[in-house]
């Protein structure tokens, strides 16, 4: 049986292929009546469009591509669905794409989709330089960039207050009468150094040193976090609470201290980042600073939507979703 045509549709709608592809892809108004004829022929006929086709008539694919850290972290799928969320009634789907935060690995997914036409990116990068992404992506289509500032920018930049909201969390911390606070999970890449520039911002205001033995180097893993927390114990660090760079590093963070016979909150105290579901199901369950994935998610896919319609034109835009401190039972 040969595959219904977009002229079958009009046919048994009544209506001309125009309206037809007006009613479909929502472009351009129909009237209720006239869609719902639309969609009865389309049932029908069992209809499905031929996305080869309307790319080569409107040069567009209909596809973005998120390309991220580490899809293992529950704080990426959340972005991701809320892309999705955001750009799904226009008829786009996205693409997602894990690099582990390796930079050969940041480029060959970047080049890969530019070679497919993809009508936009969101990019979270760790590794490749921002001049070095510039130069790959020449006369881009619209790029969102996700999480610490890249310079010289590129494309629009959709990002948290990330040390003013470690900031916060260290101060809380402070207030409850914490003095040996560490903060796990720093390193020189990704959103370690802001966060780790606001723990630094509050112990200083509070006119306390930053002893380089608390600053605890770890990647971004739960088990690497276990791993890191348990060697610093072993060398004998003594510390009474833990600002942590994500909720994976937390996790990990309390399973060494639990290891190591303490107590959380009454020996160390722990603080989180990114409020994942698990962060209210482990025990004691993680104070935590919430980093609303979902909702820059739905600011990224929106932001690119009206970058590749045309409706935005103009200057790179910069634009902030604050967190905020949840207050559990570890801190």
């Amino acid at each position: 049986m040969p595959r219904p045509r977009i002229g079958d549709v009009a046919e048994i709608a009544g209506v001309s292929r125009t309206t037809v592809s007006h009613a479909l892809s929502g472009r351009r108004p129909v009237s209720a009546e006239t869609r719902a004829k639309v969609q009865a022929a389309v049932k029908e006929l069992n209809y499905r469009a031929n996305q080869l086709a309307v790319s080569l008539r409107t040069q567009r694919t209909q596809t973005i591509a998120f390309v991220m850290s580490d899809i293992t972290n529950p704080f990426y799928p959340m972005v991701a669905r809320g892309v999705q969320d955001a750009i799904s009634d226009a008829g786009y789907q996205v693409v997602v794409c894990s690099t582990d935060g390796d930079a050969a690995r940041e480029v060959a997914f970047i080049t890969d989709m530019l070679s497919r036409a993809v009508d936009g990116l969101v990019i979270d990068l760790f590794r490749t330089p921002a001049d070095a992404l510039e130069g790959l992506l020449g006369t881009h289509p619209p790029v969102v960039m996700l999480g610490p500032m890249k310079s010289p920018p590129i494309g629009d930049r959709v990002h948290g207050d990330d040390r003013v909201s470690v900031a916060e969390a260290t101060r809380h911390l402070l207030r409850r009468g914490r003095t040996r606070i560490a903060f796990v999970g720093a390193t020189r890449i990704g959103p370690a150094v802001g966060r780790l520039g606001g723990y630094e911002d509050a112990l200083l205001g509070a006119g306390l040193a930053v002893d380089p033995k608390l600053v605890i180097r770890s990647d971004y893993s739960r088990r690497g976090a276990r791993a890191a927390v348990t060697a610093a114990l072993g060398d004998g660090v003594t510390l009474d609470a833990m600002v942590c760079v994500n909720d994976l590093v937390a996790i990990g963070a309390i399973e060494a201290l639990r290891d190591a016979g303490r107590v959380v909150p009454d020996d160390v105290a722990v603080v989180g980042f990114d409020d994942i579901e698990a962060a209210a199901l482990v025990r004691p369950a993680l104070t935590t600073i919430d980093n609303r994935a979902y909702e820059k998610g739905t600011v990224c896919g929106r932001l690119l939507l009206r970058r590749i319609t045309g409706e935005l034109d103009g200057p790179a835009r910069d634009i902030v979703v604050p967190g905020a401190l949840i207050v559990r039972e570890s801190a």
